[in-house]
This record gives structure tokens, C-alpha cells and sequence, in this order.
């Protein structure tokens, strides 16, 4: 899809757990030549996987070794699945740069990292394993974790971020044209979406709404995640109350706690509108138990809340470290 969409992007394969069927799809049909690991295996599997009819190895491969890193300063944490230790990457590093044309080094700090310290951490372990590996590094890939604004959440400015990987990209031990990467995922696409439900019930401080758990609410009932929430009917007053929301299904899973702050005098019939739900709100939704359909509508409002609009007061302590101010 992506290469149809656009057939002159650079496409890169980075989950870090691939079949070897995939990779040669990617490989032979559709010209991806940038790769991620964590281990030999997967090492193994790739070259085997771009290897020509003659079983001859590829010798364009670009590939990324992506390092495990502590995930302690996100909201939430991508350090247990992928990701090769500090003590076993230099191994690693030598292997790959054998065979790759090209080497990188990738890690995620986790799901909206709420210092730019964070990747200060996790520099500093790539500067440790590419010195014990003494290989020369062609690209460092930050990852994601770039924060957006929700509520109980306010991040420090993405400027903040930016410099701070850049002036320690800078010093790391790696070719003198060097590529920084960054992969923004919740930064990115946390502003564009917004989804609208109706209030099926009121009980007490619980609302039940045609929408949840299987539906585009999947981070809100699964990760606790509090979403911002208006209120979108005319004649409701102060003050707000908090709520927590049911999911149309019978399931007591499709349960969304909250806190969410709406109008005390919400009731059954109005409609709220649920915002910053990103790429997962729409990749997540299922049909499940028929409460699939929902109508698409583009707006050009502005989000709910927003990293981008320059009129945001900065949140930052005086004590913060990356202070530039």
C-alpha cells in the first residue's frame, strides 16, 4: 500500500520480528532495502530471505540493529519486546556490519516520554555499544516516543526534545555523514482525530456510550489512557464532575474508567466529543457484537489541545535540566 501510494518513498522494514516471507516480499517486490534486528537470528533470516535465485547474499542491505533502552520516563513502556541488551550488542554490531552496506542503530524510549531526558539515557547506551562494538555507525534512529498534550500530561516543548538529541547526536562516535532518524508516531498523529459518541445512560458517574473497548476506544479501556472529552450540547452547565464510560457491548471489559471531566448534568441523548485519539482510535476499531459503523467527517477545526500552535505556556519546572531559559 505504501509503496503504491508513493513509489518513490524510501520504504523500511522495522518490526523487529519478521517472517522470512515478509522480508522477501519487501526485498524483491517492492525495493525495501532498510531492515531492523535484535538478534542473529533474525540476522540469519534476513540475509537469507534477499539472497538472488542463485542464493547469492545481497549486497545493498541496509540494516538497523535496534538496542534495548529503559522505558521509565514514558507513559508507556516499549522495553520488554524488542530490543538487544547493552552487554550482548557489540556481537550483534560486528555481525551486521558485515554484510550490511549501510548500519544503523535504533531503540524507543517508550509511548510518550514526558522528558527529553529520556533520550539522553538511551544515547548515552548507544555511544556504550558502539564503542565496545567499534564499528562505524551510518545512522542513529531515535525512534518515537515524542509526546503529545492529554489530560494530567503536559510535556515540555518538542523544541526541548529536538535539541537535546541533536547536541548528543553530535557527539557520538559515528561516521562524519551520519544520518539522525526519528520515527514520530503519537506526536504525529495525535491531533488529527476526534471521535463523536451519544450518551446511551447515565448512571451516577458512569455513562454508557456507542462507542469503547472494541471500538476506537481501544487505549482508553485497555491502557487507562484519559483522552480529552467535550461536551457538545448547548445547555449544559458547570460544574464538571468526572465520569467513567461503558461500551455499547455486554462485555464488563468494555470499560473505559477515566477519570473523564464532562458537565454534571450530562445525561442520556447528548453527545461528547472524545479527542487526540491519533492512529490507534481508527487501526483499533472492530464490528464486534454489529457496533462497527461510524460516519467519517473532515473538519479543519483546531485539536483539542496541541504541541504545535506556539501559543502553549511551558509547563517546565525551573529546576528542569534541559532548561534553555
Amino acid at each position: 500500500m505504501a509503496r503504491a501510494a508513493l513509489p518513490q518513498a524510501v520504504l523500511c522494514f522495522m518490526h523487529p520480528v519478521k517472517t522470512a516471507r515478509a522480508i522477501a516480499e519487501a526485498y524483491h517486490e517492492h525495493g525495501v532495502r532498510t531492515f531492523s534486528l535484535d538478534t542473529v537470528e533474525e540476522l540469519e533470516k534476513i540475509i537469507s530471505a534477499t539472497a538472488d535465485a542463485e542464493g547469492n547474499p545481497a549486497a545493498d542491505l541496509r540494516l538497523c540493529v535496534r538496542l534495548r533502552v529503559s522505558s521509565e520516563y514514558a507513559e508507556l513502556s516499549l522495553a520488554s519486546k524488542f530490543g538487544v541488551d547493552l552487554a550482548d550488542a557489540a556481537p550483534l554490531l560486528q555481525a551486521t556490519r558485515q554484510v550490511a552496506d549501510w548500519l544503523g542503530v535504533c531503540f524507543h524510549v517508550g509511548s510518550q516520554a514526558m522528558t527529553p531526558f529520556a533520550f539522553v539515557q538511551a544515547i548515552e547506551r548507544v555511544r556504550a555499544a558502539i564503542a565496545d562494538a567499534s564499528v562505524v555507525i551510518d545512522m542513529i534512529d531515535v525512534g518515537g516516543g515524542f509526546p503529545s498534550i492529554y489530560p494530567g500530561m503536559e510535556p515540555p516543548p518538542l523544541e526541548d526534545y529536538f535539541h537535546i538529541i541533536h547536541r548528543h547526536f553530535e557527539a557520538l562516535p559515528i561516521a562524519y555523514n551520519a544520518e539522525l532518524w526519528c520515527e514520530p508516531g503519537r506526536a504525529l498523529c495525535a491531533e488529527y482525530s476526534s471521535l463523536i459518541v451519544r450518551v446511551e445512560k447515565r448512571r451516577g458517574d458512569e455513562l454508557y456510550i456507542n462507542d469503547g473497548a472494541y471500538g476506537a476506544l481501544f487505549d482508553a479501556a485497555h491502557v487507562d489512557w484519559r483522552f480529552p472529552v467535550n461536551a457538545l450540547e448547548d445547555d449544559l452547565i458547570e460544574p464538571v464532575e468526572e465520569f467513567s464510560f461503558y461500551g455499547p457491548t455486554c462485555d464488563d471489559a468494555d470499560f473505559m474508567k477515566g477519570p473523564f471531566l464532562l458537565p454534571a448534568d450530562i445525561q442520556a441523548g447528548d453527545y461528547i466529543e472524545i479527542g487526540m485519539l491519533g492512529a490507534y482510535g481508527a487501526a483499533m476499531k472492530t464490528a464486534f457484537n454489529g457496533f462497527g459503523n461510524a460516519q467519517a467527517v473532515i473538519v479543519q477545526d483546531e485539536p483539542m489541545a496541541s504541541l504545535y500552535r506556539g501559543d502553549r505556556a511551558d509547563p517546565r519546572q525551573s529546576d528542569n535540566v534541559v532548561s534553555l531559559r
